[in-house]
């Protein structure tokens, strides 16, 4: 009986069953702790790992906003820092952005690496994101003028004698120089000389900021039948040895009261201009081709850029730019085949000898002067083309003519020694000097810009002349959408064997160059050359005709001295990895 109550008493079982229920309890609790505070740190990881990649697309966005910003140069390689080490970089809230890159100039193709660098709020070690992409970069060649400067022929030089431009043909009486052009002298300027050579100014506007002297009584500023528009002379007009009148006084001189001087508008308020200057460091390290990027597609014997990169001294001697014999240098994408059969000026398929390099979608191909669309046949041999495409005229072509992807290169220089043509396109540099001197009529195409750390030189008989020809020499009217063309020295002769005289950076001897011409010393044309195009340099030493050209309002060559350095536009990125 007392066993039996024993076993009816439960308060032993019930705190046996309390413990083993608070046991599980314990556990069950103790389960879902953990695997709370495990979601918890995987939701923050996942969230940093979220927060850093932002942090890497911000980057690759800074590096985007550096290479787009139209005051760069997205081909200079020296943009971006190249390692992470020395990478760029932004602070946000909890983490930093990194970027850096390098370009392959032969491809035009920046390869952009971005860093997202994340504070890790549970402590230890920083949360990183790498990314990259790449970004085609594709070359302009032209650009708006940011200096007006090219509109005149400009001389610098301010030495307060009583001639910093001299226009003079000769000596002699009866010697006549016209200069029709626009003409801007930050000095004081002399027309004619004293024992009879005669120069008289026929075109405008005239701008001078110091005074005009007449040296020889026939020699005039417009004349009493034809003034010209305008004439701003800032101090004032002296005719031969009477008084300098300020403002400048419009009728026949030798009165003692006017000046030889008749324009439309006459006053001493011309607009002040800062001559544009030249980048030479700049572009020695830039050009396309030049020191730094040589040719990726090349035939024949191009120029020689330098001989001692990345030593500036003008190293190379003399560059013939158009030899006996022709030449390829181009830099940047691009394809070319040949013709296998001749086209009539309407055919509208051309068989090809390879399609290897073209795309395989439509793109357009030149061949002589005229430009196609391809428009079918991608990847074969005999493709559809629209003909005489962009303003060009659809013309016979011979058999094996060449046939060009009509992209634009990051650089070029090609030279046709049969058809005596120069192709230019983009901005190159010669650690050197160059001349043109076949003594014949050669004409050039594309936008382009030439640097020459020593001088230049044309020889008499040769004519270089833009896009189209007429009567044996240049057409007047070369401002056009298919050729501009700068050539911009940095040395002084006496060179090339003496016929860049002393002083001189550009010397054209009986010759004719319709383009632009810088120089940081003088450009000397003598008696029978013609200068055909804005010419700035420190001093003008004009023997000869200048001819008239229309204003080139706002558009030039990307590389021209006084533009700002942008010869290009970067594409969307694309090849994402991270």
């Amino acid at each position: 009986m007392r066993l039996r109550r024993l076993f009816k008493k439960q308060d032993g079982f019930a705190l046996i069953m309390a413990v083993g229920v608070l046991g599980v309890l314990t556990v069950a609790g103790t389960t879902v702790m953990v695997y709370t505070t495990s979601n918890t740190r995987i939701s923050a990881r996942s969230k940093s790992d979220e927060n850093s990649f932002s942090l890497s697309e911000a980057a690759l966005n800074n590096a985007m906003a550096v290479l787009s910003n139209p005051s760069n140069n997205a081909l200079d390689s020296d943009l971006l820092p190249s390692t992470e080490a020395t990478a760029s970089s932004a602070t946000y809230e909890n983490g930093t952005a990194k970027w850096y890159g390098t370009l392959d100039r032969s491809a035009a193709v920046w390869t952009i690496t971005a860093l997202g660098v994340y504070n890790n709020p549970a402590g230890g070690a920083q949360i990183k994101r790498k990314l990259t992409a790449q970004v085609p970069v594709t070359p302009t060649l032209t650009q708006p003028l940011n200096n007006p400067s090219w509109n005149y022929v400009m001389s610098t030089q301010v030495t307060g004698g009583q001639c910093d431009m001299w226009l003079a043909n000769g000596t002699n009486t009866g010697e006549q120089l016209t200069v029709s052009a626009r003409l801007y002298v930050f000095g004081n300027l002399c027309l004619g000389t004293a024992s009879g050579g005669k120069a008289d100014i026929a075109g405008g506007p005239l701008m001078v900021l110091g005074k005009a002297t007449i040296l020889e009584g026939s020699s005039s500023i417009g004349t009493s039948t034809t003034a010209i528009n305008e004439a701003h002379i800032k101090n004032g007009c002296q005719y031969l040895s009477q008084s300098l009148h300020k403002p400048c006084v419009t009728g026949a001189g030798g009165t003692g009261t006017k000046d030889n001087i008749w324009a439309t508008v006459n006053d001493a308020n011309p607009t002040v201009l800062t001559a544009p200057t030249i980048d030479m460091a700049g572009w020695y390290e830039n050009a396309i081709p030049g020191p730094a990027q040589s040719c990726t597609t090349s035939s024949g014997t191009p120029p020689t850029f330098d001989g001692n990169y990345p030593t500036r001294n003008n190293s190379v001697g003399v560059m013939d730019l158009t030899p006996v014999s022709s030449y390829k240098c181009r830099v940047g994408p691009g394809a070319e085949t040949t013709t296998t059969g001749a086209m009539t000026a309407s055919q509208t398929t051309v068989s090809v000898a390879s399609a290897t390099g073209f795309p395989t979608t439509a793109f357009r191909v030149r061949i002589d002067d005229e430009l196609m669309n391809v428009t079918a046949g991608f990847g074969g041999t005999t493709w559809t083309v629209s003909r005489g495409v962009n303003g060009t005229t659809a013309a016979a072509h011979v058999t094996a003519q060449t046939i060009q992807w009509d992209t634009p290169p990051s650089g070029a220089i090609i030279w046709n020694a049969t058809t005596k043509k120069l192709t230019v396109n983009g901005t190159i540099f010669i650690d050197g000097s160059a001349k043109i001197a076949n003594g014949a009529l050669n004409i050039y195409k594309g936008w382009g810009a030439i640097y020459l750390s020593g001088t230049f030189y044309m020889s008499s008989g040769t004519k270089m002349c833009a896009w189209t020809t007429s009567g044996g020499t240049c057409s007047n009217g070369f401002w056009s959408l298919f050729a501009f063309f700068v050539i911009a020295t940095n040395g002084v002769g006496p060179n090339q064997g003496g016929l860049v005289p002393a002083g001189d950076g550009t010397k054209l001897a009986g010759s004719i160059f319709q383009g632009w011409l810088y120089s940081t010393n003088n450009i000397e044309s003598d008696a029978a050359a013609t200068i055909m195009g804005p010419a700035i340099a420190n001093q003008l030493i004009i023997g000869s005709n200048v001819a008239k050209w229309n204003s080139f309002g706002n558009t030039g060559p990307s590389g021209a001295p006084g533009n700002s350095p942008s010869n290009s536009t970067t594409q969307d990125p694309s090849n994402f990895t991270g």
